[in-house]
C-alpha cells in the first residue's frame, strides 16, 4: 500500500483533443508550458499538474463522457465544490464540458505523498482526518447516499463466499472461520451510520504533505455519509502496510477512540472480504496494477484483523 506508482495507463495531456486543451487554456487565461501526469491512483483519465506560461500552477482532471468511469469524476468534481472551507482539500476552479470531454480544474497543491512510517507525516495525516470528521459532521452534503446505501452490494462477499463457495486458494484460517467472517460481516452496516460526509478512500495516493507540514485530502469520487470512525478505519490497513500498529492509534485518535471495538472488527471484516473477492477478478486493461494492490491490501488487513480476533 503506501504510495502507489503507476498503477493505471493515464491519458497524457497531448492526448487530449486539441479542442479540449484549448479550452483548459482559455479558462485559465494562460497557455500550458508543460504537463506533468500523476501516476497514482487506479483511474485512468487524465490527471496531471500544469504549469502556465504565467508561472502559475493548476491542476486538471479530464476524461472521456462515454467513459465508464466519468461519472466517479463528476461525482469528485460536484463533492470537492460544495465542502466547507473548513475542509483541507483544494478548491475546484472550473468544470466544463466540451467536444465530449468533461474537465474539472483545482487549485494545485505543491506537496508530495506523505510516509506513513514517519511519525512527523503520520502525525499530520492523522489531524487532517481530525479536522476532516470535525468539518463534516453534520454533512454538509446532504444528498450523499448513506454508507449502507453505497457499499452495502459491495461490503458482503464473505457471505457470498459461505453460501456459494469460497476461493479454492483461500488460506486454512479463514476457510475454517468462513461461517464466523460472514456472520461477522453481516453486523457492519448498523453501527457504521451517521451523519458525517466520509470520504472513504483515504489513502495516502489521496494525500498531499505541503511544505507547511499540513496534509490536503485530494478525491473526494466515493462520499457518502455515515459514522466519523469510518474514514480512520479505512486508513488503517495503510498504516498497518507501512509497519505502523494501527490499534493504538484508533484507540487514542478522537475520531475512532469512542467507537465500539466489536463495529470496527466487522467494518475490517467487510473490506477484507472485499478485497479477496476482488483480487480475485480479471485486472481491468488500464489499470493493471489493481489487483495486486486489492491482494496486498487483503493480506495486510487479514493479518491485523486476526491479531484483534484472536480466533483460533
Amino acid at each position: 500500500m503506501g504510495e502507489i506508482v503507476g498503477t493505471a495507463h493515464r491519458i497524457l495531456w497531448n492526448e487530449l483533443p486539441e479542442q479540449v486543451r484549448a479550452e483548459i487554456e482559455y479558462r485559465l487565461g494562460a497557455r500550458v508550458r508543460s504537463a506533468a501526469s500523476q501516476t497514482g491512483g487506479f483511474s485512468h483519465g487524465m490527471a496531471a499538474r500544469l504549469l502556465l506560461d504565467d508561472g502559475r500552477r493548476a491542476f486538471a482532471k479530464a476524461i472521456n463522457g462515454d467513459d465508464d468511469l466519468s461519472g466517479m469524476y463528476r461525482t469528485e468534481a460536484r463533492s470537492a465544490a460544495r465542502l466547507p472551507r473548513t475542509v483541507p482539500t483544494p478548491s475546484v476552479q472550473f468544470t466544463v464540458d466540451i467536444a465530449g470531454w468533461f474537465i474539472v480544474v483545482f487549485d494545485d497543491v505543491d506537496g508530495r505523498h506523505p510516509r506513513l512510517d514517519r511519525p512527523t507525516e503520520l502525525g499530520a495525516v492523522l489531524a487532517a482526518v481530525e479536522r476532516l470528521a470535525t468539518a463534516l459532521t453534520p454533512s454538509p452534503l446532504p444528498d450523499v447516499p448513506t454508507i449502507a446505501d453505497d457499499y452495502g452490494p459491495r461490503l458482503n462477499c464473505w457471505r457470498r463466499f459461505a453460501g456459494h463457495g469460497p476461493p479454492s486458494d483461500l488460506d486454512s484460517w479463514t476457510l475454517s472461520n468462513l461461517d464466523r467472517l460472514a456472520e461477522l460481516e453481516s453486523t457492519w452496516s448498523e453501527p457504521a451510520a451517521g451523519d458525517t460526509l466520509l470520504n472513504t478512500d483515504l489513502r495516502p495516493d489521496n494525500m498531499l504533505l505541503r511544505a507547511d507540514g499540513a496534509v490536503a485530502v485530494i478525491d473526494w469520487a466515493w462520499p457518502c455519509r455515515g459514522a466519523a470512525w469510518i474514514d480512520l478505519v479505512s486508513l488503517a490497513p495503510s498504516i498497518a502496510a507501512s509497519g505502523v500498529d494501527p490499534d493504538p492509534i484508533l484507540a487514542a485518535h478522537p475520531s475512532t477512540g469512542d467507537a465500539d471495538p466489536a463495529a470496527i472488527d466487522a467494518f475490517i471484516c467487510a473490506l477484507v472480504g472485499y478485497w479477496e473477492n476482488n483480487s480475485r477478478l480479471p485486472a481491468p486493461p488500464r489499470s493493471p496494477k489493481l489487483r495486486r494492490y486489492q491482494a496486498h491490501s487483503a493480506q495486510v488487513s487479514l493479518a491485523w484483523l486476526k491479531r484483534r480476533l484472536v480466533w483460533p
